[in-house]
């Protein structure tokens, strides 16, 4: 099983690592007249490995940023009490993944026999978790600490029963110290599973970073072996006059297939949540409108300040529910559902772990693009957050939006100004499209528009890929690098520079 094959890939690096720690250690404790029993050494290896596969659940996507995330922190303990019995494997998981790390402190070090020694011991690698995880893309979450520490108590109990049941293994707990021609039982400190831990982190982000830099080059080396037939005729120019502020535009007769504004189509910019077009897209490439999707943790990885269609882990809803929420309100958590749900069917495999469905998704997604004519684009992310090495330009979102628009669903979805759905897991949310020029409230309101998609980002500025129907032929319109005003307005100058 592909979640069995991701595990086995660290767990070499791992007994590596803790292979390493062993020689290390019998040097020093051969310097210090000290040995480690077999039983001591057995258990190093063990936690070792035992570390490789929490680290791997833990901290996996291993993305690194040296500037922390603090949109996914809750600091509020006890929350996850609330979603115990919708959500358990959030909840129980977490005890239960940090109860063998308390069996195996109490077999491995004499100063773990104590309660509060063992107990530090895993709040301390849990709370180092959590704050490995606010420098990648997972959230990082007080009540992980508090249940991490519930489950390493209870290691602690069954790690002391067992001591007790088989006393033979009290003897061979813990260093020991020759004197007076005898080994005698010496306090052991921490710092040797400290260090432990350190070797076992190391291999763990260095295999982790590996398999992304492996996974990335396939992806090229995919997307260079399409051909280039897919690729559409190339569109004929007749430029209009038009006073554009933006800082990239595209104007475009799809059918005709004429080119009628062009202002620096061709530079790389980032997408902004006009990639969300593109998610949609190999959505429905692979998945059923009516197939239900149940949130899992993935919607914690959207970063701070991003849109939301405020998904919780356990809610249930369909995949055509999870459009709406993508594209009306830009539902980052939205794009993460979709994107790992579709990820595990890409897989064959609905166990799947969260980063190997998203590698899966962002290389269909990369894919797609190039069979839309995207081939100037490279998206790393489902919801087109700002994202170092992710760009596209304003021709090749033409060219998405174009092919977006063959599918009935998502013209419906995206040319709707609110839609109102009942969730299979009970909850009922009315969404509106960010969208102000199908909005009849608006100033902007067009009434020849029938979509798309806007975006917003720090690097992209404001952004809106639009559809209109004018004279019975469908213009697509891409404006980025705008303003918040300035992108309604460079669109509705476009558009009425043809329907003048």
């Amino acid at each position: 099983m592909p979640f069995i094959q991701s595990i086995a890939e660290y767990l070499l690096p791992g007994l590596a690592a803790s292979i390493l720690f062993l020689l290390i250690s019998a040097i020093r404790l051969r310097i210090r007249n000290e040995k480690n029993s077999w039983f001591r050494r057995l258990m190093i290896l063990i936690i070792g490995l035992y570390l490789s596969v929490v680290f791997n659940l833990t901290l996996s996507p291993t993305y690194f940023s040296f500037a922390p995330h603090t949109g996914n922190i809750n600091l509020v303990p006890l929350q996850a009490l609330a979603t115990a019995f919708s959500n358990p494997l959030n909840f129980f998981g977490n005890i239960i993944l940090f109860m063998p790390f308390g069996i195996l402190l109490v077999l491995l070090s004499n100063k773990c026999q104590k309660l509060h020694v063992t107990l530090l011991v895993g709040a301390g690698l849990s709370l180092l978790i959590e704050l490995l995880q606010l420098f990648g893309v997972r959230s990082t979450d007080i009540d992980d600490v508090i249940l991490n520490t519930i489950g390493t108590s209870l290691g602690f109990i069954i790690g002391k029963y067992i001591l007790y049941r088989l006393p033979s293994l009290r003897k061979k707990v813990g260093v020991y110290k020759k004197s007076d021609g005898k080994y005698c039982r010496k306090l052991d400190d921490a710092a040797g599973i400290a260090l432990l831990v350190i070797f076992v982190l190391a291999t763990v982000y260095i295999t982790g970073f590996t398999q992304i830099n492996d996974q990335m080059q396939a992806a090229e080396v995919a997307n260079q072996d399409i051909e280039i037939s897919t690729k559409p005729p190339e569109p004929k120019i007749e430029e209009i006059s038009a006073d554009v502020n933006a800082l990239n535009a595209y104007l475009w007769n799809t059918s005709t297939n004429t080119v009628l504004y062009n202002k620096q189509s061709d530079q790389q910019i980032a997408p902004a949540s006009t990639a969300k077009m593109l998610t949609a897209l190999v959505v429905l490439d692979y998945c059923e409108e009516d197939n239900s999707v149940i949130v899992g943790q993935e919607v914690q990885l959207i970063k701070e300040g991003a849109s939301r269609a405020w998904l919780n882990p356990g809610n249930k809803l369909t995949v055509r529910q999870l459009l709406d929420a993508l594209l009306l309100p830009s539902g980052n958590d939205a794009a993460y559902a979709l994107a790992v749900y579709t990820g595990r069917k890409i897989c064959g495999d609905d166990n799947i772990l969260i980063n190997k469905a998203l590698t899966a998704f962002i290389k269909a997604m990369n894919d797609k693009a190039i069979n839309c004519g995207a081939d100037d684009s490279s998206f790393i992310n489902p919801d087109g957050y700002d994202e170092e090495g992710q760009y596209t330009t304003a021709h090749d979102l033409a060219c998405i939006a174009k092919q977006f628009l063959k599918s009935k669903t998502l013209r419906a979805i995206a040319g709707s100004y609110s839609i109102s759905d009942n969730w299979l897991s009970g909850q009922h949310v009315t969404y509106c499209n960010t969208n102000e020029l199908i909005n009849p409230e608006s100033q902007y309101y067009y009434q020849c528009a029938t979509g798309l998609k806007t975006g917003n980002s720090k690097k992209a500025g404001s952004c809106l890929v639009s559809s209109a129907y004018i004279d019975n032929d469908l213009y697509i319109c891409v404006i980025m690098g705008s303003t918040e005003e300035g992108r309604w307005t460079d669109s509705l100058t476009l558009f009425h520079a043809i329907d003048q």
